[in-house]
């Protein structure tokens, strides 16, 4: 029977070991206890700058492929580019695994770490300069020389014990004693479970096994389930597409699946390419009923409301911000504080403290009761904050500059009955 995996993000989690780790893979920023010394941002900074000269690079490399194939390339001689973007670990998983390992380094724990895959070396780098003893393991002849020469322009080539083979081969022969496996390699279901199997006793008491790409096919899944149900595993955790494995001795049995803190980058150009369309859409509904307005107000205006007018017209703005909260959206408008003390339409100024009060539910629904009110989008633009996306707008409403609300306007019309 396949055990239930418990969905929470990292604030949810009560186990201090559990949290430890979550908080170290998604919390970021002030939720981590990792000293970030001149060194290891150096070292960051030369791994993400090679990793943008390799997305540019013409390289070819004659790939032996002993795992299960690849769904990106059909041949032998693959791009370094196509590798760079589609094969490697993402920054962010990569810089996760960073915090995690210093993070352990600094408890106390031994650090010894195991890669079954090395691919460009680039992960590899990031696992060296967490400060742990690594060995990486690689397939092919040609894909670890190409993996070495990174590692010699990063100046970390010393930090890295690389050995080439099959997994199979290289574990017979390999007397074991990791804290933590990276298993990002050979994603097929047979050969999944018996290098776990195998890594049972290989690994230090305390140890990790991390396996990669378990939702990469129904094989992998069904390793990953074949494992949940393994009592020799009694605590595990799902993040990103990946599986950590625990044998904690002493401890209640616990099974998470962790969620994400950021928004995905698919998610992310998805959201930024609604936002576009909407925002054109509702700036075109805008710019009509605006049009429409002004066309009746011209038809029905008096004597008194056109020489009001011709003290010109001005704008006043406001701003919309919208992102994510705990898997919800969250939509907060706001409006430029001045507006009570210009002299604002009475209509404008009232439409804004009631819209600034309203608990919209969504973009659409913002959007709508904004337009309806006159008000328009001047301007739309989105930033990547540590909590995820961001997207803002800048809202306006065009006023008179002397209005219903400033008593100048009172003693202009009655100097003109005067006259």
């Amino acid at each position: 029977m396949k055990r239930k995996e418990k969905k929470t993000y990292w604030r949810g989690i009560h186990s201090p070991f559990f949290f430890d780790l979550a908080r170290h893979l998604e919390g970021g920023g002030r939720y981590v206890d990792v000293a970030y010394d001149q060194g290891l941002v150096k070292a960051i900074d030369q791994i993400e700058s090679l990793r943008h000269s390799l997305r540019r690079s013409s390289d070819f490399i004659e790939v032996n492929d002993c795992g299960a194939g690849s769904r990106v390339f059909k041949g032998r001689f693959r791009e370094v580019k196509k590798i760079t973007r589609h094969v490697l670990q993402g920054k962010k998983v990569a810089f996760a695994l960073l915090r995690v390992l210093i993070f352990w380094r600094t408890q106390g724990r031994s650090k010894k770490i195991l890669e079954m895959g090395t691919s460009l070396g680039l992960t590899t780098a990031y696992l060296a300069a967490s400060g742990w003893d690594v060995e990486t393991w690689e397939g092919c002849q040609q894909t670890a020389n190409y993996a070495r020469k990174n590692w010699k322009a990063l100046g970390c080539e010393d930090q890295i014990k690389s050995q080439v083979g099959t997994f199979k081969s290289l574990m017979d022969d390999s007397q074991g004693g990791w804290d933590v496996v990276f298993l990002d390699g050979h994603h097929d279901r047979d050969a999944t479970l018996a290098y776990v199997e195998c890594l049972k006793t290989k690994l230090n008491p305390g140890g990790a096994i991390l396996v990669d790409d378990i939702d990469w096919s129904k094989g992998m899944k069904g390793a990953w389930d074949k494992l949940l149900d393994d009592p020799h595993w009694n605590a595990t955790m799902t993040w990103r597409g990946k599986g950590w494995l625990f044998n904690r001795v002493g401890e209640i049995e616990q099974h998470l699946k962790l969620r994400k803190s950021y928004i995905s980058l698919s998610k992310f150009n998805k959201m930024k390419l609604f936002t576009i369309v909407f925002a054109a859409i509702t700036l075109l509904m805008s710019t009509q009923v605006q049009a429409q307005g002004t066309k009746n107000q011209i038809n029905t205006k008096s004597n008194a409301e056109s020489s009001t007018s011709t003290a010109g017209a001005s704008k006043i703005f406001g701003e919309m911000l919208v992102f994510e909260l705990n898997g919800k959206t969250v939509v907060k408008v706001s409006f430029d504080p001045i507006m009570d003390r210009m002299g604002s339409d009475k209509v404008a100024l009232a439409s804004s403290q009631q819209i600034a009060k309203f608990n919209f539910q969504s973009i659409g629904q913002a959007l709508n009761v904004l337009s309806s009110h006159g008000w328009m989008v001047e301007h739309v633009w989105t930033t990547m904050e540590r909590s995820g996306a961001e997207q803002h707008f800048i809202i306006s409403h065009e006023v008179s500059k002397l209005s219903p609300a400033s008593p100048w306007l009172n003693k202009n019309k009655n100097k003109g009955t005067k006259g």
